[in-house]
């Protein structure tokens, strides 16, 4: 291909063309790079490349020749960047010079973004509405063992109490000596454990009576560590606290808040048995206040995540079930919410964000 031939064929291009000696000066281009730039051909004729792409460098372009779709940065006549995805090759008439056959790619980039974004916002929708069907079926759980426990309470406690009593009679015709005495006080021991236990479940069941004041929950923390000091000490727990400056007084019902913090918090310490890290955070995100409770116990398998609030799930030997289902009642009676993440084998961190105002 003679020089007009080709200088024709390169005219006729839909893509940029810019052809570079070997000092890295422009000797040749076409219309669509003046169109693409803003310049005129005189304005870049033996010009440096350096004057239309931000990242050429010939040295390190000449042992890697030839690139296939290498994005570089053009630089337009009014400063504007433009990506340009470019083929460079050798020029077989000149072996010295190096071809850039360019396209522009600013509206692939934005499509990309723009998808990337898209993206973005759909899996953000996608862990919204996971977290309100979360919410809604442990919502739902709530409503139903309400039901549930209101029966239980009725049908239950009325012939319990006949029991109880009944046995309180019997307890007074037989002394300690009596080889009855040590049923008596079995039957006794395990109808208060009955009673116990439907009081605890109405207690998670049903939306707590609250009464609202304003409290200081650095206090209210620091009061149930306090109440753990003996478990933490005895079991090698190192305790670090890393509580925001920003006032922590928040409107709450300071004993219900207290449970459920002391459950949480427990709860924590027997996963370290054998020691660990048990930190407590306090930071303001926007009207909330948020507690995090994390520590380096044994953590929460990744199936039991979504149960661990349901009533009478437990993963202790000894554990009821009901501790964690009356936390989650009383958060969400404040107007709180709780989440909870968690490694097997690294820990769990327990997240509770309560209202600035209280509840509205």
């Amino acid at each position: 291909m003679n020089p007009k031939e080709e200088k024709i064929f390169f005219e006729n291009l839909l893509e940029s063309i810019v052809v570079v000696d070997r000092e890295g000066k422009i000797k040749e281009l076409n219309s669509v790079t003046l169109k693409l730039l803003g310049y005129g051909r005189e304005d870049l004729i033996m010009q440096p490349m350096e004057k239309i792409c931000m990242d050429f460098s010939l040295k390190n372009l000449k042992d890697k020749i030839p690139l296939r779709e290498k994005e570089l940065m053009y630089l337009s006549k009014w400063g504007e960047n433009i990506p340009v995805s470019a083929n460079i090759i050798g020029r077989l008439s000149h072996p010295d010079d190096i071809i850039f056959m360019a396209r522009d790619i600013r509206i692939t980039k934005r499509l990309i973004n723009e998808l990337t974004r898209s993206k973005e916002e759909l899996e953000n929708s996608y862990t919204q509405i996971k977290e309100s069907k979360d919410e809604l079926v442990r919502s739902e759980k709530l409503a139903f063992t309400g039901r549930i426990a209101a029966g239980i309470a009725h049908e239950i406690r009325n012939p319990l109490t006949n029991v109880l009593m009944s046995v309180q009679q019997i307890k007074k015709g037989f002394g300690p000596e009596s080889p009855w005495a040590k049923h008596i006080e079995v039957i006794t021991r395990n109808t208060e454990r009955i009673n116990y236990l439907i009081t605890e479940l109405l207690n998670c069941a049903r939306p707590p009576k609250l009464n609202m004041q304003s409290y200081d929950m650095h206090r209210l923390l620091e009061g149930v560590l306090e109440s753990v000091q003996h478990d933490v000490k005895s079991q090698g727990i190192k305790v670090v606290k890393n509580f925001t400056p920003e006032s922590p007084i928040i409107s709450m019902d300071n004993e219900q808040m207290e449970r459920a913090f002391s459950n949480i918090i427990l709860n924590a310490v027997q996963a370290m048995p054998r020691g660990g890290n048990l930190t407590v955070v306090t930071e303001v995100d926007g009207n909330f206040f948020e507690v995090k409770i994390e520590d380096t116990g044994e953590g929460i398998p990744e199936e039991d995540i979504i149960r661990i609030f349901d009533p009478f799930f437990s993963s202790k030997p000894s554990g009821v079930g009901l501790g964690l289902t009356i936390c989650y009642g009383i958060i969400v009676s404040h107007g709180g919410t709780t989440e909870v993440e968690s490694k097997p084998g690294e820990g769990t961190v327990f997240t509770i964000a309560l209202p600035l105002g209280g509840r509205e």
